[in-house]
C-alpha cells in the first residue's frame, strides 16, 4: 500500500468532501429504491394501473443512463463543484412536482428529473475521490460512502412506509426536498475540485471538444468492453427488486401489506452497508480484484435460481435470499476500483461514468424484465423473471472473463 503524504489540511478537508457526497448520494440512492414503497400507493391514489408502474420505475435509471456520457464529460472538464449543484437543482424541482404530482405525465416528469438530477452525484464522488484519496485507498473510500449513504436505502425503505402509511406520500417527498436543498448549498460551500498542489496531467481536457474526443480511447482502451458487461448486471438485479418489484412480488404472492413489505425490504437495505464494507475489506487484502466479483456474482446467480425454480418459497427463506442479493451487490465497490485502476486520473471521469452508464441500463432492463414477465406470464411471471437475471448474469460473467485485472501492486495507470 502506497504512504499517505497528504498533509492534515487536506486529509481534513478530504473528509469533508467524503461526507458531503456520501449525503448526496444517499439521497439518490433513497430515490432510485423508493419506488417498490411509494408507487404502488401513489398509483392507487392518482388511479394509475399496476401495468405502468414497470416504466414509471425503470424511467429514472433510463434518464440517468442517458446523461452519463455527458456528465464523465462535464466532470472532467468542469469539475464536481461547478456541476453537481446544477444538476442536484432539477432533482430537487423533480421531488417538489411528485409531491403534487396529480397525473402520470406530472409522475413521468418528476421520475425523469430525479434521474437526471442525482445522476451525477456517483460520479462526482468519484472523481473527487481520484484526486484527494491516494489510489490504494480508491475502493475503501468507495465502501464507506457506499456504507455511509445506505441511510438513503434505509429510509426508503420501512421508515417510508410508516410514514406513507401515517401521514401520506406528499409530505415526504416535500421534506426530501428541502433536505436535499440544504445538502447542495453545504456542498457549494465544501467542495473543492482538487487539492492545492495538485498536478493536472497534461492530456486533461481543456475544452468540451476533447473531453467528447476523449471518450473514443475510452470506448476502444484495452478489453474495456468485458468490464462494462460486468457493469451491465452490477445493479440491476438488487435494484429491481429493491426499487421496484420486491413490494409486488410480497404482495402479490405472499399477501403482505405495506408496511410488513417495508420491513422486508428494510433487511434487503441494511445488507447494504454490511457488503460494502465487507467488500472494502475484501479488495484491501485480496490481489485479484477479478476474483472478487466474479465470485459474487456466481453467488447471485445460486440465489436468483432458487428464487426462480422453488415454489412456495417459505416467508423467511425469501427473506434470507433477498439479503443475501443486496450484500452481494456491493461487489459494484470493487469493479468500481478495477476500473478506477484500469485508466490515469484525467479519464476517470469518462471511464467510471461509462461503467456507471451501463449499470443504470441494466438496472432499467430488470426492471422491464419483470413487466414483460408477468405481461407475458401472469401466474409465473416472477419465476421466469428471476431465471432470467440468472442467465444474463452468467453471460456477463463469461464476458467479465476476458477483462484485464491491473496488478494491485503495479504504478499508478498511464495512458
Amino acid at each position: 500500500m502506497q504512504n499517505d503524504t497528504r498533509s492534515v489540511p487536506v486529509k481534513r478537508r478530504a473528509f469533508y468532501i467524503f461526507i458531503i457526497s456520501a449525503i448526496l448520494f444517499g439521497l439518490g440512492q433513497f430515490h432510485r429504491l423508493s419506488g417498490a414503497v411509494t408507487l404502488p400507493p401513489v398509483a392507487a391514489d392518482l388511479g394509475i394501473s399496476v401495468d405502468s408502474l414497470g416504466f414509471l420505475a425503470a424511467v429514472l435509471f433510463f434518464t440517468s443512463a442517458v446523461l452519463q456520457v455527458p456528465n464523465g464529460m462535464l466532470l472532467d472538464r468542469f469539475g464536481s463543484r461547478k456541476v453537481m449543484p446544477i444538476y442536484v437543482g432539477f432533482a430537487i424541482l423533480g421531488c417538489v412536482i411528485l409531491s403534487y404530482a396529480t397525473s402520470y405525465e406530472e409522475l413521468l416528469i418528476s421520475r425523469m428529473l430525479l434521474g437526471g438530477g442525482f445522476s451525477i452525484t456517483m460520479m462526482s464522488a468519484y472523481v473527487l475521490f481520484a484526486k484527494w484519496y491516494p489510489v490504494d485507498r480508491f475502493a475503501t473510500v468507495a465502501s464507506w460512502m457506499m456504507a455511509a449513504s445506505s441511510i438513503g436505502s434505509i429510509l426508503a425503505s420501512y421508515p417510508l412506509a410508516f410514514f406513507i402509511d401515517e401521514f401520506g406520500w406528499r409530505p415526504a417527498y416535500l421534506i426530501v426536498a428541502l433536505f436535499t436543498l440544504f445538502a447542495v448549498v453545504a456542498g457549494m460551500l465544501i467542495i473543492q475540485d482538487e487539492p492545492e498542489g495538485y498536478e493536472r496531467d497534461a492530456q486533461q481536457p481543456t475544452s468540451i471538444g476533447e473531453s467528447v474526443r476523449g471518450y473514443v480511447s475510452v470506448i476502444v482502451y484495452p478489453r474495456f468492453f468485458f468490464l462494462l458487461a460486468m457493469g451491465f448486471v452490477a445493479f440491476g438485479p438488487a435494484t429491481a427488486i429493491l426499487g421496484m418489484w420486491g413490494g409486488p412480488f410480497l404482495e402479490q404472492v405472499y399477501g403482505l401489506d405495506g408496511v410488513q413489505r417495508g420491513e422486508i425490504l428494510l433487511l434487503m437495505v441494511l445488507a447494504v452497508p454490511a457488503g460494502a464494507l465487507f467488500f472494502g475489506w475484501v479488495e484491501r487484502n485480496t490481489e485479484s480484484r477479478k476474483k472478487i466479483v466474479i465470485v459474487s456474482v456466481l453467488a447471485e446467480i445460486l440465489a436468483f435460481l432458487v428464487l426462480g425454480l422453488s415454489d412456495g418459497l417459505a416467508l423467511w427463506s425469501i427473506c434470507v435470499l433477498f439479503t443475501s442479493i443486496g450484500f452481494l451487490q456491493q461487489h459494484y465497490v470493487v469493479l468500481a476500483a478495477h476500473c478506477r485502476a484500469t485508466f490515469p486520473d484525467y479519464m476517470v471521469g469518462r471511464a467510471n461514468s461509462t461503467l456507471n452508464l451501463t449499470s443504470i441500463l441494466g438496472v432499467g432492463f430488470m426492471q422491464s424484465l419483470f413487466g414483460w414477465g408477468l405481461a407475458l406470464y401472469p401466474t409465473i411471471g416472477y419465476n421466469i423473471s428471476f431465471v432470467s437475471i440468472a442467465i444474463v448474469l452468467g453471460i456477463a460473467t463469461l464476458l467479465y472473463l476476458a477483462s484485464v485485472d491491473p496488478s494491485k501492486q503495479g504504478v499508478t495507470p498511464t495512458s
